[in-house]
């Protein structure tokens, strides 16, 4: 049994079109419309998803905390909303449309003195941590 690597064989799936292309009349006329047609009409789709995506951890990099509260009213009201009345749907979609009205898209400020207890909370935690491995 031939094993042949997948990168490679659709190397040559690709030097093939391109090479059927430029062997005909009209050197790549229908190459030149694949390009312009079905492949932009892909690579758009695949754009607006990426920027939806990163769009999507920037607004919830912001408010982590506020913005799983949201999402979590989000996945609730749809898998409620099939089998609860309308009257406690409606109620959680004011609950959800509150929240997201509250988002304040930003971390609380935190002082000095609370930062730094904070920071050495964390290097508590992580000594904790070492010492527990090292043994």
């Amino acid at each position: 049994m031939i094993l042949i690597d997948e990168p490679l064989m659709y190397a040559f799936v690709a030097f093939w079109i391109v090479w059927v292309a430029v062997r005909r009349k009209e050197p790549g006329k229908w190459l030149i419309r694949f390009c312009e047609g079905p492949l932009m009409t892909f690579a758009n789709y695949i754009d607006w998803n990426v920027m939806r995506l990163a769009g999507f951890f920037v607004w919830l990099s912001r408010n982590p905390a506020a913005a799983l509260r949201i999402k979590g009213k989000e996945v609730r009201l749809k898998v409620e909303k099939p089998v609860v009345p309308s009257k406690i749907v409606e109620e959680h979609e004011r609950s959800l449309e509150e929240a997201r009205r509250r988002y304040t898209r930003e971390l609380p400020r935190l002082s000095l003195g609370a930062s730094i207890l904070l920071i050495l909370l964390f290097f508590l935690i992580y000594l904790v941590l070492y010492l527990l491995s090292v043994h």
